[in-house]
């Protein structure tokens, strides 16, 4: 939830609970004050009545007259208050009671009945009447639990009203309030997705909150770290694979230069061999043969080696030469089943020794894994020089059409070698890889880098 609404929300459910002990506090005041005026009510008649039996003793007055109800009606009875004279036996003397005006009490039911579950339905107050310390009967007054109800409400109702409009213009300036104080916090998101999104360069503002401008400090200070430590990752990664590559065109250089020719020199030697063993020892003839024929097949594993070492034309023909060829190979390879294709645009030739390496490696890592594993029916190569609003990079992709999904492809918690080999190549070139399907079928796999430090 959002923050401002969760600190609105809980600020209203706070008012709400203020709301209701203030009204509980309405209520049972209102209720206390009834009790109250039944109490006065009681004690005051049940005096004038006790002082009537002592006039009755004195005979000063007639006890048929008990209770003298007249003294009661001339008392002011609050609407909804009821004044009654129990004998011993239970059954009622006299009684007296004021009305209420029911059109008049707009009191909701759900309070009525609410009012009823505290109050226990009304307010009760009794006297007894003694006299020569038997009692004579009871004098009992109490409220019409509609009436107190009616008088309740009109104490709670306002600070309802009140209550609701203060929590809203309150929750309203709240709300305004912690949107322009948290404002920043926008800028401290976007800088996280930034982050998060690999802009190592974006850098917070200061603010002027402590709280905020401390989380600022920390931001930069944990991007700048990380652009640090993302540099010397890229550095360390170029320097070791730059250092791969040119121990490969060395063991190539090597094997070129002393077994291969050596290898060429066995083989002449093998068929001179048998070229005299033929005239002079036809019985060796046989055993030159053979060894003409494994100095041959040497041959052979040894220029496969070199191809897999450093391709020849990478140095002599140059990257695009070398790519066409390696397309090329592959389709034979596919026999028909596979057409592999390549596609160039801009300058993509002129790029550094170790940077077309990178390149011809991904490629053929790619081309690979697609043969293996998408089974696909078209496998598109596309090389380019993008120029666009940025830097210029260049960007390298691989679409095909087939099954696509494999764990040696995709990123996944437990990618294969081929899938480390190509990342850390993309890191040595500063770029970024992205792998997955197509929305349409088939499998993608992007690279980008830039050229500034390519050529």
């Amino acid at each position: 939830m959002d923050l401002k609404w969760l600190l609105v929300r809980r600020i209203a459910l706070v008012a709400l609970a203020c709301l209701l002990v203030g009204s509980a506090v309405a209520v049972y005041t209102t209720g206390r004050a009834a009790m109250r005026e039944n109490d006065e009510l009681a004690d005051l008649v049940s005096r004038q009545l006790e002082l009537q039996l002592s006039r009755i003793d004195r005979a000063t007055d007639i006890p048929d007259r008990f209770p003298d109800w007249d003294l009661v009606a001339s008392l002011s009875l609050q609407p909804g208050q009821c004044i009654a004279f129990h004998r011993t036996d239970g059954t009622i003397g006299r009684s007296s009671c004021t009305g209420i005006d029911t059109s008049s009490i707009s009191t909701p039911g759900w309070f009525l009945m609410l009012y009823e579950a505290l109050t226990n339905g009304s307010q009760t107050s009794t006297r007894t009447i003694h006299r020569h310390g038997a009692a004579q009967g009871s004098v009992v007054v109490d409220y019409s639990a509609a009436a107190t109800a009616a008088r309740a409400w009109a104490t709670v109702a306002p600070l309802i009203g009140f209550s609701a409009a203060l929590v809203a213009v309150l929750c309203l300036v709240i709300y305004v309030v912690i949107d322009r104080a948290l404002s920043p916090t926008r800028e401290v998101l976007a800088g996280l997705n930034r982050l998060a999104s690999g802009d190592l360069t974006f850098r917070l503002p200061s603010f002027r909150l402590a709280e905020l401008n401390r989380i600022s400090q920390v931001f930069n200070e944990l991007s700048g770290a990380l652009s640090k430590a993302t540099a010397e990752r890229t550095d360390l990664a170029r320097r070791l694979v730059d250092t791969q590559e040119q121990e490969r065109r060395h063991i190539a250089r090597e094997l070129h230069d002393e077994i291969a020719q050596k290898l060429s020199a066995l083989s002449a030697h093998a068929a001179c061999l048998r070229t005299n063993a033929q005239r002079e020892a036809p019985l060796l003839a046989h055993e030159a043969r053979d060894l003409e024929a494994m100095a041959a097949s040497l041959m052979v594993s040894v220029r496969r080696t070199l191809t897999y070492l450093r391709p020849q034309e990478i140095d002599d023909l140059g990257l695009v030469q070398s790519l066409r060829d390696l397309v090329a190979e592959h389709n034979r390879e596919a026999d028909g089943r596979t057409t592999y294709s390549i596609e160039t645009r801009g300058d993509v030739e002129h790029l550094r020794a170790e940077t077309s390496a990178h390149v011809y490696r991904i490629i053929q890592e790619a081309l690979t894994n697609a043969s293996k594993h998408a089974n696909a029916r078209n496998v598109k190569v596309s090389l380019s020089q993008i120029a666009e609003t940025g830097p210029e990079t260049i960007r390298l992709s691989i679409t095909d059409d087939g099954a696509g999904l494999d764990a040696d492809i995709l990123p996944a918690p437990h990618p294969g070698a081929g899938m480390i080999g190509m990342r850390e190549r993309v890191v040595a070139l500063s770029g970024t890889l992205a792998a997955g399907p197509l929305p349409s079928g088939g499998f993608e796999l992007q690279v980008e880098f830039p050229t500034q430090d390519a050529r």
